[in-house]
């Protein structure tokens, strides 16, 4: 059941997802300090992998360092170029790539260049900024702020949960990401609600869960929903590859989100983590990580399943990304018009919620 039974008042005005200031008020007091997903250790396996992204508006780059990711401004203090210009790649030397100056994983230089032309050096000023970074599980995630919450303090009661869902029987499977012309707001609060998924994932969900089969957990830095997953031929099918595997039935689909822009998902064949990234007032970047379930068994059948599994699940939930992007500038375009307050029913309390820790985090704006 809803824990409201009547409908809820639209805490945010259309102003709120497209003025300047909000917005740059938002970076400062919520995302700058807040922790975010990065990369997984599979997507940069080896030693010297690396990866760049660009991060709330700064160059960062990801590097594998015996096993551990490390988290760096994406810029050389020789010369102030880019480290790394590829989105990914590998350098056993951890070398910026216009004049070699090499660098240690404290951020500190190993080697430059010519070294005497620099007489005397000045070696605090030639390090690397280094970002704090922690891993839970297979994912990595990153804080551009030095001081600040820990990761553990951020996630709260959801720390541990987080750290066994990317991790065996799990397996990293794809990434999937995209860029939408509307406010990172707008792409929360579509995840948080079933009420759309009759107009927009009529080829994929169907119908939304019934009342009755739903939980929703509202607190003021996250809130959980559950909700059995509808028992038909398709879920019977799913069962039996899941047992084949060697996973467990539960038949329970989970979807957290870590206020402001973390989401995690977990079904009994799969685990998402998402990353709900403002670039802009209007402009949103959506980063999500896939796992497939891999199972303990070891054999030929198991094998061939798990496959298929991966490639199926993979697929849906690509197919099911895709379905929400279209909407999403229609929403933003029609907030830049509305004269309307809005309203928010009891199906889409998270999203009252979720409205409810802006206001109580940001009173100012």
């Amino acid at each position: 059941m809803f824990v409201h039974q009547s409908q809820l008042e639209h805490l945010l005005s259309p102003t709120d997802y497209i003025c300047s200031e909000r917005f740059h008020h938002e970076l400062e007091r919520l995302f700058v300090p807040g922790w975010h997903f990065l990369a997984c250790r599979s997507e940069l396996p080896r030693d010297g992998d690396f990866a760049t992204f660009e991060l709330l508006g700064e160059p960062l780059l990801v590097r594998n360092t015996e096993g551990e990711l490390h988290a760096y401004l994406n810029v050389c203090p020789h010369r102030h170029c880019k480290l790394r210009g590829e989105s990914r790649g590998h350098d056993a030397k951890f070398r910026c790539q216009y004049h070699g100056w090499e660098y240690q994983s404290d951020g500190r230089t190993a080697r430059i260049p010519e070294a005497r032309c620099f007489r005397p050096f000045d070696r605090e000023n030639a390090r690397l900024v280094k970002f704090r970074t922690q891993s839970l599980g297979d994912m990595t995630y990153v804080c551009l702020q030095e001081q600040g919450p820990s990761l553990q303090t951020y996630l709260g009661s959801w720390f541990e949960q987080a750290q066994h869902w990317f991790a065996p029987p799990f397996e990293f499977a794809c990434t999937w990401q995209a860029e939408y012309a509307a406010n990172w707001k707008l792409i929360v609060e579509n995840s948080l609600e079933s009420y759309h998924i009759p107009c927009l994932h009529e080829k994929s969900f169907g119908l939304a869960p019934p009342e009755e089969t739903c939980q929703h957990d509202l607190e003021l830095l996250y809130t959980t929903f559950r909700t059995p997953e509808p028992m038909n031929w398709i879920s019977k099918i799913q069962n039996v590859m899941v047992r084949s595997v060697g996973g467990t039935v539960s038949n329970i689909y989970t979807h957290h989100h870590a206020h402001p822009n973390l989401i995690f998902i977990a079904m009994d064949v799969m685990r998402m983590a998402q990353l709900v990234e403002p670039v802009s007032v209007n402009r949103t970047r959506h980063r999500v990580w896939i796992y497939t379930l891999r199972g303990t068994k070891r054999n030929p059948y198991a094998w061939i399943v798990r496959q298929i599994l991966s490639r199926l699940v993979t697929k849906i939930a690509c197919q099911i990304l895709g379905e929400d992007a279209p909407i999403f500038p229609q929403l933003q375009r029609g907030l830049e018009a509305s004269r309307f307050r809005g309203v928010i029913g009891t199906r889409e309390e998270r999203v009252y919620a979720f409205q409810r820790y802006l206001r109580e985090m940001l009173p100012a704006a």
